[in-house]
């Protein structure tokens, strides 16, 4: 109650003497009355739109003119507050949820919390801040010499303790402990004004509310600057451009977002939280009957739609299944594969050696009745069944390639992916046109071309006649 009355005093008091003998009388029937009153019967304390010297007039107009738009509400929805906002708890008159407010600093809220009777005090607690509730307040210095009006400094190098000088006071409380916070405004023995962070978010808490009424700001610019700079420090570099303000006796509402915002954190990191809301929020959505019809006839039309637009208009070609039969790989040393190559500047000049060797076996074979005689009939009795055929020109030509042609591996080995036979162009030129001096002597002329043996016909001879 002796807060509540010393509250009630004009404005004046801070500044002036004290009033005449003749006004002491009406002062004492006023704070009767007023201790008669409910403790927090005056709604026009902390009343943004107040210019009244316990207003906050001052401080709203301070807000706007820093660019922040001020949203004043009678309750706090809890989901509502993003990453844009700044949360103003000014003044409560009911307890403050310490689990909801822990919650949504560490999930990257902003709040400034003012506490005048102690209803935050769980709250504040939680965040590592304890509130002294002894009541006598002792400092070095007092606004012209009212013990009601301490004067605190400003301590340390934190930004919102920058430029602040002297901040005037009214009937104080004070912190004794702040753990992991900062002390920005003190006095000897405890502090009025600490902020630190928890999780991804930031959190002022402020132990005389009246510091920010419009008779302080008014009157003292360490206080103005103090104000200032607090928004400033819970702006977000300058993305919190809204100031969510509730006093007095609020409701309170809902949980606080899972993720509100973090500094450190990337944009993508941001959008994904902001998708995770969006998406909760649409959970809670309850369709009517009505409602739940006209989606299912419209999910129908689209699937109707999609099934018309997946339909073949007209039947292909017929499905014969000729794309599960097993493809046999063409050999390595197929002809027409070889002649393909060797068009293409690839292939083996060894493989159509071996081509090569074998066109002149199966000339020879029908021209000796022998079977493979290259390989089975030794050389001298070759050539002498050459030249019967041939005559003598014939039997030269063949001891020109003899050895060549039996030095030639199979045409298997030669075309294997193992194989490292090799057989320069040049080479290979000169045994053609060896090979087609033999053929020519033998009456079977080879093309002009040496890539073209592979494709030349296979002379048809009748396979040889055993003897009796």
């Amino acid at each position: 109650m002796r807060r509540m009355i010393t509250r009630a005093r004009p404005s004046r008091a801070l500044l002036r003497a004290r009033p005449s003998r003749a006004l002491l009388l009406p002062l004492v029937v006023l704070a009767l009355v007023a201790a008669a009153r409910p403790a927090h019967a005056d709604s026009s304390d902390y009343d943004p739109y107040s210019q009244g010297w316990q207003g906050l007039g001052a401080f709203v107009g301070l807000a706007e003119g820093m660019g922040f738009e001020v949203d004043s509400r009678v309750s706090l929805d809890w989901p509502e507050i993003s990453a844009t906002d700044i949360l103003v708890i000014m003044f409560p008159l009911q307890r403050v949820d310490p689990n909801r407010l822990g919650a949504f600093v560490n999930a990257g809220g902003n709040v400034l919390i003012a506490d005048d009777f102690g209803e935050g005090k769980d709250a504040l607690t939680a965040l590592g801040v304890l509130r002294n509730e002894s009541g006598s307040i002792r400092a070095s210095r007092y606004q012209n010499d009212q013990l009601w009006a301490p004067i605190a400094n400003a301590r340390g190098d934190h930004p919102i303790a920058n430029e602040v000088g002297d901040v005037i006071t009214n009937h104080p409380a004070v912190f004794s402990r702040a753990d992991g916070a900062t002390t920005v405004v003190a006095f000897e023995q405890g502090s009025v004004v600490v902020a630190g962070e928890r999780g991804s978010g930031k959190f002022i808490a402020v132990s005389d509310p009246s510091i920010l009424i419009n008779r302080m700001l008014q009157s003292f610019p360490g206080n103005v600057q103090l104000a200032a700079n607090m928004l400033r420090w819970l702006d977000r570099g300058g993305k919190a451009r809204r100031v969510v303000l509730v006093r007095g006796d609020f409701g309170m509402f809902g949980e606080p977002r899972p993720f509100i915002d973090d500094a450190r954190g990337s944009e993508v990191g941001r959008s994904v939280g902001e998708l995770n809301f969006w998406l909760s929020e649409r959970r809670a959505w309850l369709l009517t009957p009505a409602a739940m019809k006209v989606l299912a006839a419209t999910l129908a039309i689209v699937l109707l739609i999609l099934a018309m637009l997946a339909l073949p208009i007209r039947r292909g070609p017929k499905i014969d299944g000729g794309w599960l039969r097993f493809a046999r790989p063409l050999r390595r040393d197929e002809p027409h594969g070889l002649i393909a190559a060797a068009d293409k500047g690839g292939g083996s000049n060894l493989v159509l050696a071996c081509i090569l060797r074998d066109h002149v076996q199966v000339l020879l074979a029908g021209a000796t009745n022998r079977l493979e005689p290259l390989y089975t009939v030794p050389e001298p009795q070759l050539a002498a069944d050459v030249a019967r055929v041939g005559g003598p020109e014939a039997a030269v030509a063949l001891s020109r390639v003899y050895r060549k042609l039996r030095a030639l591996p199979s045409r298997g080995q030669a075309a294997a992916p193992w194989s490292a036979g090799h057989l320069a162009r040049r080479d290979f030129d000169a045994l053609y046109r060896e090979v087609a001096e033999l053929c020519r002597t033998l009456g079977s002329e080879l093309p002009g071309d040496p890539k073209s043996i592979a494709a030349a016909p296979t002379p048809k001879t009748e396979p040889p006649r055993q003897a009796a």
